[in-house]
């Protein structure tokens, strides 16, 4: 994954860096790094569409909460 590639996709899943380090726990200025001097890790992709699911998962799951109250009043 490109450092490019990396912005975009945490660009699509409205992630900024700092939200990246702080859900990876990992340092920002190693992140920042990511891409210049330190490649992005490979890891890095799969992690990203695990959020992705994830945060799907956790929409949907709100949605049926919703659904639920509305039908049980």
């Amino acid at each position: 994954m490109t450092l490019e590639e990396f912005k975009d996709r945490l660009n699509t899943l409205n992630l900024n860096l700092t939200d990246f380090a702080e859900i990876t726990d990992i340092p920002y200025s190693t992140i920042s790094k990511y891409g210049r001097s330190n490649p992005v890790p490979p890891w890095v992709p799969k992690f990203l569409d695990l959020y992705e699911k994830t945060q799907e998962l956790d929409n949907f799951k709100e949605l049926i909460r919703e659904l639920n109250e509305k039908l049980n009043g």
